[in-house]
């Protein structure tokens, strides 16, 4: 029989009569606390202002009595320091204390500034001052200070009554307290341990037998509930050890299988190894589940029920391992956990390729540097030094000097100038460094650099994926890109450049077209260099460079080049892929 069919408490009696008592302490110790503190506040400034009042008795005194002898400059200190005590008291009585106090204060202080003051202004005119005014001055001061003290005492009577009056309400509540818990916690639950020492004994036959309307009543039933299930567990334990071992050899094998997985991804070199033979040795043991390797487009034909993990979740065109089980049932748990694993170390193997590539781009990147250094010190220097020499040869020469000389000096300038600007290019292409992010990120630097540069507005439309190409490749094409940027940039006088850099079925196609004046019918060697450089690299990547004219106007160059399988189209599989080599 169930908890809930046993034994159902309407309301729970004992955690509500607790949290009654618990708060109505707290509020009677709150507003104590409160109260109090209000009272200390009311009173903080009681000593001050009783000394203050005192004080001004003194200082009366004082005055009288220092007449004879007080020369004008003493006399006036005492003036200014009774001045001051009467106004610090004005503002403390009147911050917090009754009217009647702050009447009779206003009272005296008017009668010390409007008649005891004025006949005391100097030494000589106090000393004629009736000592009868004197002394009804200081009576008033008395008064005032004695209805000060009463003030402050009837304060300190008020905090005494009221702390007496919580307390004589908070005794009650703790005591209530006290006893529930002792009669209906404390005693239930050293009868509820004493019957689960038993049932950790083996004694199934232990009740508690206690029952009340509350929460400790509802562990009570709930407790016999339970040891009357024991005897139906006991029955199926034996069950569900089979069942646990049999998950426990299959765990086994995973974890062999999985192992043996590892040790052969760590030990074949990344770019030799077989991602579809890494996956064969787990057919048996996800049988009838079918197990492929798939690319994210044919994911999304995939009917319901397919699983699909993914193999490089930060890579834009990942491989995605997928589990099916005929008629579109849903994969175990089981299953599901050891896809995600095997699909970790398979994405794991694909990573260390990409890091071995990105190792050597970067060795390529700083082998160009180096390169580009030297050539800077050595050729680039010796160039620069013929062209001054030309230069000043050109000087040295009088004007009535032979054509033909003329001819073949200026000839060896523009050779020496052209020399140069393939120098020139040349270090621009070794000193070019592509990002770790790949392509993408290359034409978009250069996109953003040449906008910044023109003032141009360009448009792009990017198509391939960053592990496509090799290192050289990619340099190759953002610096035909750069030199494409940089003629619209002198000679088309554009303002806006179209940018494509597309991957179909294998094929690379790079296009840029510009809205400028278009291609010159005679084009000047300046132009005619960079389309000799973007030709030459163009070559390099098997292709060739087309350079027309749009019919509505400008210039667009392009190329198209095949790339054989990189990145990881090498072990891309679908779901009927039977090749386990």
């Amino acid at each position: 029989m169930g908890v809930g069919r046993r034994f159902v408490p309407s309301h729970y009696t004992l955690s509500l009569t607790l949290g009654l008592i618990l708060a109505g302490v707290s509020l009677l110790a709150l507003s104590g606390m409160v109260a109090s503190g209000w009272l200390a506040e009311t009173a903080r400034h009681d000593a001050q202002v009783i000394n203050q009042a005192g004080s001004l008795r003194m200082q009366t005194w004082r005055l009288k009595a220092q007449a004879p002898t007080a020369d004008t400059q003493q006399w006036q200190a005492l003036l200014n320091a009774m001045d001051h005590t009467w106004q610090q008291l004005d503002e403390a009585v009147a911050l917090e204390y009754n009217a009647r106090v702050a009447r009779q204060l206003t009272a005296l202080h008017l009668e010390w500034v409007s008649a005891l003051r004025p006949d005391m202004r100097t030494p000589e005119q106090a000393a004629n001052v009736n000592a009868a005014r004197i002394t009804a001055h200081v009576n008033g001061l008395d008064a005032l200070t004695g209805n000060l003290q009463n003030l402050a005492e009837a304060r300190i009577a008020r905090l005494r009554a009221l702390q007496g009056i919580l307390l004589l309400l908070t005794l009650p509540l703790i005591g209530w307290g006290a006893y529930q818990l002792h009669f209906h916690v404390r005693r239930p639950l050293r009868r509820l341990l004493s019957v689960i020492e038993a049932l950790r004994a083996g004694e199934l036959q232990a009740r508690t037998g206690y029952w009340r309307n509350d929460e400790i009543g509802l562990l009570a039933a709930t407790i016999d509930d339970m040891a009357g299930q024991l005897d139906v567990f006991c029955r199926h334990l034996n069950d569900q050890v089979e069942e646990r071992g049999h998950r426990l050899q299959q765990s086994h094998l995973a974890l062999s299988l999985l192992y043996d997985n590892a040790r052969y991804l760590a030990t074949t070199p990344p770019e030799a190894i077989n991602l579809q033979q890494a996956l064969s040795p787990f057919e048996a043991l996800m049988a009838p589940a079918e197990l492929a390797l798939i690319s994210p487009d044919t994911a999304l034909d995939d009917p319901p029920h397919t699983h699909l993990f993914p193999l490089l979740e930060e890579t834009e065109d990942p491989l995605m391992l997928m589990a099916r089980l005929p008629g579109g049932a849903p994969l175990p748990d089981w299953k599901c956990r050891i896809c995600e694993t095997l699909a970790d170390q398979l994405g794991a193997a694909l990573a260390l390729r990409a890091q071995g590539r990105q190792k050597r781009r970067l060795a390529l990147m700083d082998e160009r540097a180096v390169i580009a250094r030297e050539l800077h010190d050595s050729l680039a220097q010796s160039l620069s030094y013929l062209n001054i020499q030309a230069m000043r040869l050109t000087r040295a020469l009088p004007k009535e000097v032979d054509s033909t000389a003329s001819v073949i000096l200026g000839e060896l300038r523009d050779g020496i100038d052209h020399a140069y600007r393939q120098l020139r290019e040349l270090l621009v292409t070794f000193r070019l460094r592509l990002t770790e992010d790949g392509i993408k990120a290359a034409v978009n630097a250069t996109v953003a650099e040449f906008t910044e540069r023109g003032h141009l507005e360009i448009d792009t439309h990017l198509t391939i994926a960053d592990n496509r190409l090799s290192p050289d490749q990619e340099l190759h094409l953002v610096q035909i890109l750069r030199e494409a940027l940089a003629n619209v940039v002198q000679h088309a006088a554009a303002q806006r450049v179209s940018i494509s850099l597309l991957e179909h079925d294998g094929h690379i196609t790079l296009a840029v077209e510009d809205d400028g004046v278009g291609l010159p019918e005679q084009v000047n060697r300046s132009h005619h260099y960079g389309t000799i450089i973007m030709a030459e690299r163009a070559r390099s990547l098997g292709t060739t460079l087309e350079l027309t004219r749009r019919e509505t106007g400008g210039t667009r160059v392009a190329l198209e080049f095949t790339v054989e399988g990189a990145g990881h189209d090498a072990v891309r599989a679908g779901p009927g892929h039977s090749d386990r080599g």
